[in-house]
């Protein structure tokens, strides 16, 4: 048995995900792999392949996956941590049965093996786990990639590619709608529903809620708003409009609009030339030259307030 140096490494990987994924026991059988993620198996009983074209393949057993690379970059698979054999690895490309040696690692930290490489858009890259000779036993492998890929990172987006490490801009939510058949404003090219579905609806109507026709029920506007019962709903207004069935606020209450005016009004806002600061005659309050109720109500409307 060689003799190696044990070195101590503690690597942190930020965002990964862990699986148990066994990996194939031949090159046929190979499972994918992605950048990102750790991979625990082991080798231990397996049986040799007998695959011996990329430098000492070893006998105690393998796990075979293979990457497809989703860009130009360089890729990194370790089994430094998590490993508990003497471990060997090594990447082929080409096709099974016709794989060319692409990279092998043996001791990269201490008994343990680790291994980059450059890889290329499309590329399919087999990698074999194994063992130094006969060695085998349980194994974490990790792989981080260099790859800059560029795709839609928004989750919800219709055109997601989780495969992107940098948003391109490219997100399309056009798959957005109403699903439900059933519904007004059903849309057949909609594939994820978006809670805008309207039930139980008239196609089109007056959508302005202060309108005298306005449809609650309407999906759409056509143009067929009608206002013609708003108005001025105050009789003693001087703009009363004996149609209007909706007060607009508009309304025009005429008297004195001078303050310094014994019959000031203050809803008035237009001045009708009645005030008056001087008692004309006792009792005549108004000034109009009769003493009368319109006298007793405005006497009474001020009954309690401060004179200066």
């Amino acid at each position: 048995m060689k003799s190696k140096l044990f070195i101590s490494i503690f690597l942190i990987f930020a965002s990964f995900s862990s699986f148990s994924q066994a990996g194939g026991l031949t090159c046929a059988a190979a499972e994918q792999i992605f950048c990102g993620s750790a991979y625990s198996s082991a080798t231990t009983a397996t049986g040799p392949d007998g695959y011996l074209n990329c430098g000492t393949e070893g006998t105690g057993g393998q796990r075979w996956y293979y990457f497809v690379s989703p860009g130009n970059g360089t890729v990194t698979l370790s089994l430094c941590t998590g490993t508990s054999y003497d471990s060997r690895l090594h990447v082929y490309t080409g096709t099974c049965g016709a794989l060319a040696c692409a990279g092998q690692n043996d001791d990269s930290c201490g008994l343990q093996s680790q291994l980059s490489w450059a890889v290329t858009t499309g590329t399919t890259y087999y990698i074999r786990v194994g063992g130094f000779f006969a060695g085998a036993g349980a194994f974490t492998a990790t792989m981080t990639c260099s790859i800059p890929v560029g795709g839609c990172l928004q989750a919800n987006a219709c055109n997601y590619d989780p495969a992107a490490n940098f948003d391109n801009g490219s997100c399309d939510y056009s798959c957005y709608g109403c699903t439900y058949a059933a519904a007004a404003n059903f849309d057949a090219t909609a594939t994820i529903d978006d809670g805008s579905c309207l039930f139980n609806v008239v196609a089109d109507g007056c959508i302005d809620p202060t309108a005298c026709n306005y449809c609650n029920l309407c999906a759409t506007d056509d143009g067929s708003c009608d206002y013609s019962c708003l108005g001025c709903t105050y009789s003693n207004a001087s703009n009363y409009s004996a149609s209007a069935t909706r007060d607009d606020g508009s309304c025009i209450f005429s008297g004195c609009t001078d303050p310094a005016g014994i019959n000031y009004s203050p809803v008035a806002l237009v001045d009708d030339g009645s005030c008056y600061t001087d008692w004309i005659c006792a009792g005549d309050i108004n000034g109009d030259g009769i003493i009368g109720v319109a006298d007793l109500m405005l006497f009474v409307s001020n009954f309690g307030l401060g004179c200066n």
